[in-house]
């Protein structure tokens, strides 16, 4: 339970940075949009993360055992559906080049209708989380982070990059699920009682991997507040 506080920690310290600065720079593109999925993934993480110990645990939620909210699979793999399209339509939204931009619309639109089918059809929703929406959420993730860099080296804005939002997301965002995506593909096979030192280490690393990403998403804001504070007292 120590290491869930610590991620929820990092993700509440990465929502409040963020909606400070998107407080003071509001027409910052795509910033605002960011720290509504930076707050829902803060809701999600803490409400229903923590729901099913407390229904557990807790005699005073007897009366939702057996019920949904026991088990917490189905709303994750509605989050998940959620956070790999948000991601594609956040570098998106950095990205002018007509065919790439053509490339990641058609991409999101399979990623949807096919993960949709796939937790109709594999009767999956309720049980665990689908590793096909996790799979292809990390490839289209990684192809939209690809296409980010590849615009930015084509612009004059590789001379600052390091001074820009998208950069920090793409570098929390992309090394967290290269780490985590093989992992979650094995840690359905393991079980706690069978293979207790694996679970170990993938919560472990898990929290690690958290930490560094939603520290980048905190550093990011931070940079771009220091970068923007600049620009104004220049002017």
């Amino acid at each position: 339970m120590f290491l869930i506080v610590i991620i929820n920690f990092f993700e509440v310290l990465a929502a409040i940075i963020g909606s400070v600065y998107s407080f003071k720079y509001h027409k910052e593109r795509g910033s605002r949009y960011l720290i509504y999925f930076l707050w829902l993934t803060v809701f999600v993480e803490v409400f229903f993360g923590w729901l099913p110990y407390f229904i557990q645990e807790n005699e005073f939620f007897h009366y939702l055992r057996g019920t949904i909210l026991e088990r917490n699979s189905w709303i994750y793999n509605i989050e998940v559906i959620i956070k790999f399209l948000f991601y594609s339509y956040f570098f998106l939204s950095y990205i002018k080049n007509k065919k790439m931009r053509k490339t990641l619309n058609y991409g999101m639109i399979f990623f949807f209708i096919t993960t949709i089918i796939n937790l109709i059809f594999s009767n999956i929703f309720f049980e665990t989380i689908s590793s096909y929406t996790y799979i292809t959420g990390s490839i289209l993730l990684m192809i939209s982070i690809v296409f980010y860099f590849m615009e930015i080296m084509n612009t004059d804005e590789i001379l600052y990059f390091k001074k820009t939002l998208p950069f920090y997301i793409a570098v929390g965002a992309l090394l967290f699920h290269l780490s985590m995506t093989p992992l979650f593909i094995y840690s359905r096979y393991y079980s706690n009682s069978r293979s207790p030192e694996y679970v170990s280490i993938y919560r472990l690393i898990l929290t690690l991997a958290n930490v560094f990403m939603y520290s980048c998403y905190s550093i990011g804001f931070l940079v771009c507040f220091k970068s923007n504070d600049k620009t104004i007292r220049g002017k």
